[in-house]
């Protein structure tokens, strides 16, 4: 594995970097999380950059170019990513564009392909995710939203939880039990796409989180109707549909990224810079020090890690069993460095607005109760583990 650019690669790079400071807003630039959506950073906000994006052609740097998208190869998406994390510029992924899309690439209908990828690379549609209910959130193969099959279609009746965007989402893709009568919990599960601004019976109620955003919602289903057109792929094989999905968003996750863990352990290090501490600042305590330098290898060998694993994907080859750890391990790592950061900020990195230090906007704190739910959503930190140990360890239930 060679861990430098290659020389397209190193052309590339530099051709992402300086259309980012030639196009994207200065407003947009150098935020010092980056991941946190403040009240600040709205739709409405990052709507120059979606279009100075589309203008480029990079609105879906993941896309084939037939459906629309850049047509990156893996490395030049992750140099996409690298360098959109180091100038600060926050993330755009959303639902739709990011996992239903490369969903209904490979398992949709030509017409579910036709009716939906253009409008959502649009942003005409805009997606929801309903996969988690109240009793079934890591292990999801629990789920129990009842679905009762006609010849029309489908009838919805239950409740799905954590539905990112609900409130403002156009459809939803969502996982129903379609058939109760198997051995296999994983069986008897259908993914459909359901409208959730024309359907009667829907009612979405908001949740507000502890950082004191809406973001997530529940959602309740009182006989709904589905068109059966709107199945993706087969009746009862949805949990395979689900299995690529779930992978992708894993692998893909913010918090498996080391690039934007390098960012924040940056951030980090500025704000011990500034923070004063005797007769100095706290950068000068060697132990905060050592325990930075601790987190950048860490760090480092996540980055190698994951390059190892995407060198194989560019070869041809299946990623190894070292992808299974990345969510986890990246999920509690940047805990424990928001942590740290939260700590070398004292008092002043518990104030959400008009903090004191210099060029912090309330995001750390913020951050640092967001930060809280990484080793619970997408899996908890428990069951990658146990993924690992069967999967990769070959341990024995």
């Amino acid at each position: 594995m060679n861990i430098n650019d290659t020389a397209e690669q190193a052309a590339f790079r530099t051709e992402v970097r300086e259309w980012i400071e030639k196009s994207v807003p200065p407003a947009l630039k150098g935020l010092r999380q980056g991941i946190v959506q403040g009240p600040g950073l709205s739709q409405e906000a990052l709507q120059p950059l979606d279009k100075a994006l589309d203008e480029k052609g990079w609105l879906a740097p993941h896309w084939p170019k037939e459906y629309g998208g850049a047509g990156f190869d893996l490395g030049q998406l992750v140099i996409f990513t690298e360098e959109f994390d180091r100038a600060g510029v926050p993330d755009r992924h959303t639902s739709g564009l990011d996992m239903l899309a490369p969903i209904l690439m490979r398992y949709g209908s030509d017409e579910q392909k036709e009716k939906f990828l253009t409008p959502t690379l649009r942003g005409e549609i805009t997606w929801a995710q309903g996969y988690s209910e109240p009793q079934a959130g890591s292990d999801l193969a629990s789920l129990a939203l009842k679905c009762e099959v006609t010849d029309e279609g489908f009838i919805l009746n239950g409740q799905k939880i954590w539905t990112s965007k609900a409130h403002v989402s156009d459809w939803i893709f969502v996982l129903v039990r379609t058939d109760t009568n198997v051995e296999r919990r994983q069986d008897g599960i259908s993914f459909l796409l359901c409208d959730l601004k024309n359907s009667p019976g829907i009612t979405v109620r908001n949740i507000i989180t502890i950082d004191g955003f809406h973001h997530f919602n529940e959602t309740f289903f009182d006989n709904v109707v589905v068109p059966k057109e709107n199945l993706v792929g087969e009746l009862n094989k949805g949990w395979t549909v689900a299995k690529a999905l779930l992978g992708h968003e894993r692998f893909m996750h913010p918090t498996s990224d080391p690039y934007k863990m390098g960012r924040a352990v940056d951030n980090l290090k500025a704000s011990a810079r500034e923070m004063p501490a005797g007769g100095g600042v706290l950068w000068d305590d060697a132990r905060l020090r050592q325990r930075v330098v601790s987190m950048e290898m860490d760090i480092d060998c996540m980055r190698y890690t994951r390059l190892r694993a995407l060198s194989k994907v560019q070869k041809g080859e299946e990623p190894g069993p070292e992808t299974m750890i990345f969510k986890m391990f990246g999920a509690e790592l940047m805990q424990k460095i928001v942590d740290l950061h939260q700590d070398v900020m004292g008092p002043a990195g518990t104030i959400w607005e008009a903090s004191p230090i210099e060029g912090e906007t309330g995001e750390t704190a913020r951050h640092d109760t967001n930060i809280r739910a990484a080793t619970i959503r997408g899996g908890t930190s428990e069951v990658q583990r146990n993924i690992i140990a069967k999967r990769v360890l070959g341990l024995p239930d």
